[in-house]
């Protein structure tokens, strides 16, 4: 028994989110390089230093095993168009991005049996216009419910 699904749960995410989105640039958390123009980043808040996941352990009534987990995976999903100044287009984007994650997700949303249920729960969007044009981001948070194993 592990004391977090967490690990499991970001492979699973990934490989989920890469399977459903091929031509997207899926990264495990923080890029270590250029990114493309649109780009997801599971595990990552934006700030390198900041917790990406947030986890409660809990026992479930009297029970001594299995233990409880929730957990917030927070996510960014971004989309820049290079030197064009069209907010929508980029805005639109993101969204795309974060409703094909939200499909990935919907498609098996116990990850094959590893969590009780990974859905979105949250997000947040910003949007700017750069020397370099515009760009979109939406923070997204996954959220799980679990049994450790």
């Amino acid at each position: 028994m592990s004391v977090s699904t967490v690990p499991a749960v970001l492979d699973a995410v990934l490989a989920a989110v890469r399977r459903a989105l091929p031509d997207v640039e899926v990264w495990d958390g923080q890029p270590v390089k250029g990114t493309e123009d649109d780009v997801i980043m599971i595990g990552f808040t934006g700030d390198p230093e900041e917790a990406a996941v947030t986890s409660t352990i809990t026992r479930e009534q009297m029970a001594r095993d299995p233990d409880r987990e929730a957990y917030n995976i927070t996510c960014l999903a971004s989309s820049w168009q290079g030197q064009q100044e069209d907010a929508k287009a980029v805005r639109d984007r993101a969204y795309e991005l974060v409703d094909g994650v939200a499909g990935a997700l919907a498609t098996d949303q116990t990850l094959a049996e590893l969590v009780m249920r990974a859905m979105l729960s949250t997000a947040a969007f910003a949007q700017a216009q750069t020397d370099r044009g515009a760009v979109a981001t939406v923070q997204f948070v996954i959220h799980v419910d679990a049994y450790s194993r």
